[in-house]
This record gives C-alpha cells, sequence and structure tokens, in this order.
C-alpha cells in the first residue's frame, strides 16, 4: 500500500492551489452535474465525465472528506485500521457497508479494479508508489491537490464539492468546521502566544516531532494563536525537515506549554514517562500534556472535517492547564 508523504513546497502551495481551481471546468451548470476537469501539481490532468456514485479513497483524509459530504466511498484504505486494527473513531459506523482495500490480502489494484470505481482519490504522496500506475489506470485518480507533506482539509474540502457538484456544501463544511475551532480559540483565549509541541513515539528510544508550524497539524494550533516550540523550529529551519526524528537524551527540546504525544502502547508512554529531563518540561509541570493512540493522532497528524472536533476535546483538559 501507498506509504509515508513526500516533502512539499510550502511557498508555492497557495498558488498551485489557485492553479488547480483555475484548473477546474464543467461542461454543465455547477449543480447539476457535467465534466470536471482538475490539473494536478504533478503535471497530471484528470477528466471526470460525471458526478462520480463509485469512489474509492485510499487515504485516511479523503475518506473523511467523502463522509463529510454525507457519501460512503465504496471501497477505502485506512492507515490506523491497517497498523492497529481500529477505525478512526470518528468514522463512527459510516464505513461499515465500505470495502476495505487490505494490503495484506493480495494486490491493490485487483482489489480496487472489483470495486468498479468511477473515481480513486489517493494521498498526495501516492505518485511515489509502483502501484499508482496501475491503479489510476482503472478510474480517474486524484492525487496531490498541493505541494504540501499534509493537503489542507479546507483546499481538499473545496475539490470534493467540485468534483460533486455541490460548492455549497463544500463552503458548508468548512464554515462549520471553523466555527468550532474558532469556538475553542474563543473558550480559551490565554492560549493565544502559548507554545506546543507535537511528537510521535514509536519507539522506546526514538520520537518523530514536528518542527514546521504550516504543516497540517500544525496549522491546527496556528488557528487557536499557538506557537511552535522555539528548539523544534530552530531544527526544522537547521535540516530543512519538516518532520524529523528526535532521540530520547533530546527530550528538553519538547519543552512547551502544551505537549501532545502520540504512543503505539500504553507500555510506550510509561517509558516516556520515565526519560531523563520529561518531568522537567513545562507542560508536565503543568499538566498540560496529552497522549493519544496511534488512531487519535492521525486526526491531529492529518486534519479533517470530522477529526477536527473530535482531537479539539482530546485537548482541551491541555488548554485549560496551559490557561491558568
Amino acid at each position: 500500500m501507498i506509504s509515508r508523504p513526500r516533502l512539499g513546497a510550502l511557498a508555492a502551495s497557495a498558488l498551485l492551489f489557485a492553479g488547480l481551481l483555475a484548473g477546474c471546468s464543467s461542461s454543465d451548470d455547477e449543480s447539476a452535474g457535467g465534466t470536471v476537469q482538475l490539473n494536478l501539481p504533478d503535471g497530471r490532468s484528470v477528466t471526470i465525465p460525471d458526478t462520480p456514485e463509485r469512489i474509492v479513497t485510499l487515504g485516511d483524509q479523503w475518506t473523511d472528506v467523502v463522509l463529510s459530504f454525507g457519501e460512503t466511498p465504496v471501497g477505502y484504505y485506512d492507515y490506523s485500521k491497517s497498523a492497529t486494527g481500529e477505525m478512526q473513531p470518528w468514522y463512527g459506523e459510516k464505513l461499515a457497508d465500505a470495502t476495505f482495500v487490505d494490503p495484506t490480502k493480495g494486490d491493490d489494484a485487483t482489489t480496487i479494479a472489483k470495486l468498479n470505481p468511477d473515481l480513486i482519490f489517493a494521498p498526495g504522496f501516492a505518485s511515489d508508489s509502483p502501484e499508482f500506475q496501475q491503479i489510476s489506470k482503472l478510474a480517474p485518480t486524484v492525487n496531490a491537490i498541493s505541494n504540501q507533506e499534509i493537503d489542507p482539509w479546507q483546499d481538499m474540502v473545496t475539490v470534493m464539492g467540485t468534483v460533486l457538484h455541490d460548492p455549497e456544501k463544500a463552503k458548508s463544511i468548512i464554515d462549520d468546521t471553523n466555527a468550532k475551532i474558532a469556538a475553542v480559540a474563543q473558550e480559551y483565549p490565554d492560549l493565544k502566544g502559548k507554545t506546543y509541541a507535537f511528537a510521535f513515539m514509536y519507539g522506546n528510544d526514538q520520537l518523530s516531532v514536528l518542527g514546521d508550524e504550516n504543516d497540517g497539524a500544525g496549522k491546527l494550533f496556528t488557528s487557536l494563536g499557538m506557537k511552535m516550540a522555539p528548539k523544534l523550529v530552530a531544527e526544522y529551519q537547521r535540516t530543512g525537515q519538516p518532520r524529523f526524528g528526535l532521540s530520547t537524551e533530546n527530550i528538553p527540546m519538547l519543552d512547551a506549554d502544551v505537549l501532545v504525544v502520540a504512543t503505539a502502547t500504553p507500555e510506550q508512554a510509561e517509558t516516556l514517562k520515565s526519560l531523563p529531563g520529561y518531568k522537567n518540561l513545562k507542560a508536565v509541570k503543568d499538566n498540560a500534556v496529552t497522549f493519544m493512540t496511534q488512531s487519535q493522532i492521525t486526526g491531529l497528524n492529518a486534519p479533517t472535517p470530522n477529526s477536527i472536533p473530535y482531537v479539539l476535546d482530546l485537548l482541551k483538559p491541555s488548554f485549560a492547564a496551559a490557561s491558568n
């Protein structure tokens, strides 16, 4: 299965998305269906002849965006389910009738072909996979819509509204989600100017941390008026890596007002707590640390309309502690 994002050129992302939308065209009235053409950043032009009815989503974000429109994909791939056996909690039972594209049970292209899709959405890094050429021959296939590591959820919703010929629904989804973010910012006004750190512990001696405030996960905190931990930003600027490995002896680099950590197991969380320097972190002293599971952190790592309210609720205790 397609895996791991590529790095993007953030400075060009706004222009690229503007170009994508400029490349959208419809042969009929927007709400009446008809052909849509998308000119993607990787140079491909994708033509969608009519309103799709059998969508396959091969990325967590696209799956949730489809669900936010009240539609259900005929097939989907979910990283969390593949890695942990658990569905994203914000999906509920909405995918009960959809087929899980399980990479452990045969060739993905063959599985997808049996679903007879008329449109496929893949994650932005999909074209790096040798499977992509096979999959993209099955139906019109949309992958990257930006050059960012994580496509902005607002842009994904806008594109979905275009291909489903429902731009008003897209606007409503974006407005409703932004209103929920604004409500949290209003509930915790003292978060403005506070710092945060975001890390994933994937081994007992190694973490992956976020250093780019323009990353999809970082933008959610930015919208609350928060800033990334200065040491993490400095490391990103030094290496050019928006997400980078951090050995456990460098735990002090995670010093911030709010700390968010994902671990694969509860045991890993206890290991982190026992590491030298952890107890001295400001967020630890202030009880402003939020631990998340692999499934939960996906909603922050790759934000979507349904995951954002979910993770904001998880973060509220830390927000409250940091605001005191």
